[in-house]
């Protein structure tokens, strides 16, 4: 109904004290970051689908796409783009998926804003992917890398 505000359940709804990204983009949380300013941060995913998988987000507080401006909404996937760039130089890969889920039966899992940058392989073309666990050497090399793709951006 027009008007009507809708809302999008997710059982892991935090406010911004107790959120995980939250605390990642205020640095009380450690985090293999590749990219930050005032508005976004950019770091691995610590439970990767692939090596090089990286999370956009708003530094902001929203659990889901609703709760920003068109702006900002523009200005997270034009990072996300950005930064998938470095991504694919960094990693390899041959291809790579932008993903972003809203609400618990999307699969979200931390409800704060974020997009996926999930760096692909021919290999992976029609299959699905299983989280991966990757070392701290290997998570550091990585971002490292992917910082200095972007510096070339």
């Amino acid at each position: 109904m027009k008007g009507e505000k809708r809302e999008i359940f997710n059982s892991a709804s935090v406010g911004p004290d107790k959120c995980t990204f939250c605390k990642i983009a205020k640095g009380e949380f450690p985090s293999y970051t590749v990219f930050e300013d005032e508005t976004y941060i950019a770091f691995l995913d610590i439970n990767p689908f692939s090596k090089g998988h990286t999370l956009v987000c708003p530094k902001a507080h929203g659990e889901t796409v609703w709760d920003m401006k068109e702006a900002e909404i523009g200005g997270l996937f034009l990072l996300a783009a950005r930064i998938s760039r470095a991504v694919v130089e960094a990693t390899g890969a041959e291809g790579f998926r932008l993903l972003q889920n809203n609400g618990e039966a999307a699969n979200q899992i931390v409800s704060h804003v974020h997009v996926h940058v999930i760096p692909v392989m021919m290999s992976h073309k029609g299959k699905p992917m299983d989280r991966i666990r990757l070392e701290g050497k290997e998570m550091e090399d990585t971002s490292a890398a992917i910082r200095k793709a972007l510096a070339r951006d």
